[in-house]
């Protein structure tokens, strides 16, 4: 076991500094470190009083960044923001300003990059794996089939 409420605060200031975190993965990261949980509770209000962790501006930030730069779909999102440790509830209304049209855009941004090194395989070779790329970054069925049927192969 750690020693001092300040060291738990300084160790947390100190992990903000590399990134945002939810509260959640403070939690993990502190207790991991060998806090108690008095210490880790104190220094997790602390952030909050702060204004240095919350939720539901991590969230928000994540939901961005999973769409514009990652180019991620809906479930992918979702996955993202999950293992980042924002809560249900929070992942349900931050993405309830996402639409199927951002999907849409966010798996043609993805096309339009990976085409240029698939154009010398076959029109079925290229469908199939097109797909496949955005299956895993969790774009829905629907999205994938209308957004390769658009494709002029």
């Amino acid at each position: 076991m750690k020693g001092s409420p300040a060291e738990a605060r300084n160790y947390a200031l100190k992990l903000l500094s590399y990134r945002s975190r939810s509260r959640k993965e403070m939690l993990e990261r502190l207790i991991g470190k060998g806090f108690n949980d008095e210490q880790t509770n104190n220094a997790i209000l602390f952030l909050e009083e702060a204004g240095l962790i919350k939720d539901e501006t991590l969230a928000g930030e994540l939901f961005s960044y999973a769409l514009e730069r990652k180019n991620l779909g809906r479930r992918g999102i979702e996955f993202f923001l999950s293992k980042r440790g924002i809560g249900k509830e929070l992942i349900s209304q931050t993405l309830s300003v996402h639409t199927k049209e951002m999907e849409m855009d966010a798996a043609q941004r993805i096309i339009d990059k990976k085409l240029r090194t698939l154009r010398r395989y076959p029109a079925d070779v290229i469908k199939r794996r097109l797909s496949g790329m955005l299956q895993r970054r969790g774009v829905r069925v629907e999205v994938i089939n209308k957004t390769i049927q658009s494709l002029d192969l």
